[in-house]
């Protein structure tokens, strides 16, 4: 199945705290081998006032896709909490072709 999972500040933890805690760490080893295994297939970047991502995961359940998402560094220690919703199929409108 897939998932978008979007990200939002952990009750209490302000934008500057997570802007800090992404400057100094990054995407971690854990998150990254996420991607290389295309259990996230996509993710980007929130701008705006509240830093946070979008990851798209394909994993086999709801239940799985969560897992995912609490095993994050970020998660762990409190500082985010996913939002998850199922998706279908993404289409391209072939704009520009």
């Amino acid at each position: 199945m897939r998932f978008m999972a979007n990200s939002r500040p952990a009750d209490g933890i302000t934008a500057g705290q997570l802007a800090e805690f992404f400057d100094e760490h990054g995407f971690s080893a854990a998150a990254w081998n996420l991607v290389r295994h295309r259990v996230v297939t996509e993710y980007a970047l929130k701008v705006g006032d509240v830093p946070g991502v979008v990851l798209f995961l394909e994993t086999e359940s709801a239940d799985e896709a969560t897992a995912v998402l609490a095993g994050l560094t970020a998660v762990q220690q409190g500082l985010i909490t996913f939002d998850l919703d199922p998706i279908g199929k993404t289409m391209s409108l072939g704009v520009g072709s």
